[in-house]
């Protein structure tokens, strides 16, 4: 079964139409999504070349060992999402809540990030290599193994926020 059509019952099970509860595991791609909502979703071991995800919910999703390219993922709620072993590259991240948000074994490269909300956010051997971004919000984030080489981030807030 496709990554698209699964995603798509999962946003119709979450919605009460029908579908069913959906797991992406060892599949691809590069589909628009908006307004859909994930939340709880699971995506393992999957290729995301050139997805779009807006006004998409994933909270308390959990996605493991995935690869997204040049993927945009704008006006999203990722909040309590579980993200382990997954690396992003060239990818966007705009107007966008991640609080209380868990991410392990991720590498970010050459991403943007932009007025983003990281709350309470728990992140350990986390790389976020040339990325670039604005409006970074953050009260109580923690983090080990964090490294920022060759980023520029302006207006960058950090209330409490205990990294490396």
């Amino acid at each position: 079964m496709s990554a698209l059509l699964l995603i798509q019952l999962h946003d119709k099970w979450r919605k009460g139409i029908g579908g069913a509860p959906a797991g992406v595991a060892g599949q691809s791609d590069g589909s628009a999504h908006a307004g859909l909502d994930l939340n709880l979703i699971t995506f393992m071991v999957s290729t995301f070349s050139g997805s779009s995800f807006i006004a998409t919910t994933f909270q308390d999703a959990v996605w493991t060992g995935c690869q997204f390219t040049g993927c945009s993922f704008r006006q999203c709620d990722m909040r309590r999402i579980t993200i382990s072993g997954c690396t992003f590259v060239n990818c966007t991240f705009a107007d966008t809540q991640l609080s209380a948000s868990k991410l392990s074994g991720c590498s970010f490269r050459q991403c943007e990030l932009t007025d983003l909300n990281l709350d309470a956010g728990r992140w350990s051997q986390v790389n976020l290599l040339d990325c670039t971004g604005e409006r970074l919000n953050a009260t109580d984030l923690q983090g080990q193994q964090v490294d920022f080489t060759g980023s520029q981030f302006q207006d960058m807030r950090l209330t409490n926020a205990r990294i490396n």
